[in-house]
């Protein structure tokens, strides 16, 4: 039985941290929808590989038809995403001076580019070509491939960071402090029951959370459906939010730190809502997987129903 309570209580915390992490991640890629990031992002990883001193060869790549049917009307003429092979195609078109784009040609208009570490790159494609034009290209595909693994690790690092400040944010706003739901979860064998029906919810409702349609109206649909239904529910639940939380923090700390100042109360509260911030940087697919494993060590008990 005690250990099946602590299970209970894991699962609680993991259900929190992803409800909390979906809503987190929604509104990150809502906020970077808006703001064109994913085009901004590529965009910073061309200039550092198309760089000279004008930035010329830069601007002609994106000023490209191709490149620019990639481009959503609105977005400011920044794709989020280009295709090897179209990066590659669309350069060597550049670089040629002749309808029949041979390695012979590029090279002399790879001399024709201002110095620096971009034309030293296209030097060394073109002369391991050896006069093969599908080589080169090889070589060019490489490259980009390379460096948008590296624009990926940009925009990751960027997001934790965001996905960092946001859930301390909505830690606060939704009074989601750790330490205490834990107490709650613990104490409370009618909470754990409803958590843990709420949790199996979730994971059936995953791939409407996960869909990869990051359109406006999709984020902010699925924001509403978050705030509006799921977290109210945990809310309810765990008796988070702000309607009786002084009361209940300070009778839940009280029993930890008897005889000490108001304040000890409140650096407990900044404690739980910190570790719920980095407990969101992780991201909700990561708690959606720990989810599934957690209650399949559960599963040799019947999924719980209500009543």
């Amino acid at each position: 039985m005690f250990g099946s309570v602590i299970l209970e209580v894991v699962i609680g915390l993991i259900f929190i941290f992803l409800l909390l992490s979906l809503l987190a991640t929604t509104v990150s890629e809502l906020a970077m929808n808006l703001l064109y990031s994913r085009g901004k992002n590529l965009h910073l990883a061309l200039q550092t590989m198309l760089a000279d001193e004008r930035e010329v060869l830069c601007q002609k790549f994106l000023d490209h038809p191709l490149i620019q049917k990639l481009t959503k009307k609105g977005d400011k003429g920044l794709p989020a995403y280009i295709r090897t092979e179209y990066f590659s195609s669309v350069l060597v078109e550049l670089l040629s001076s002749d309808t029949q784009g041979r390695v012979e040609t590029i090279e002399a208009a790879i001399e024709d580019l201002p110095d620096g570490k971009t034309k030293e790159v296209l030097k060394t494609f073109a002369r391991d070509a050896k006069g093969d034009l599908g080589r080169f290209k090889a070589h060019l595909e490489k490259w980009y491939q390379t460096v948008m693994d590296q624009a990926t690790g940009w925009y990751k690092e960027r997001l934790r960071k965001v996905l960092f400040v946001l859930g301390l944010v909505i830690s606060i706003v939704f009074n989601a402090d750790t330490l205490r739901i834990a107490e709650r979860l613990s104490l409370d064998p009618e909470a754990r029951r409803q958590t843990m029906v709420l949790a199996y919810d979730l994971l059936e409702k995953q791939e409407e959370y996960t869909s990869k349609d990051t359109s406006l109206v999709v984020l902010q649909q699925r924001i509403q459906d978050l705030v509006g239904e799921e977290i109210a529910s945990a809310s309810n639940t765990l008796g988070m939010g702000w309607n009786d939380a002084p009361p209940a923090q300070i009778r839940f700390f009280s029993k930890l730190l008897p005889d000490r100042a108001w304040w000890y109360y409140v650096l407990y509260s900044m404690l739980g809502w910190i570790i719920t911030a980095f407990a969101i940087t992780l991201g909700a697919p990561f708690w959606f997987d720990l989810l599934k494993k957690v209650t399949n060590i559960r599963a040799s008990g019947e999924k719980p129903t209500e009543k």
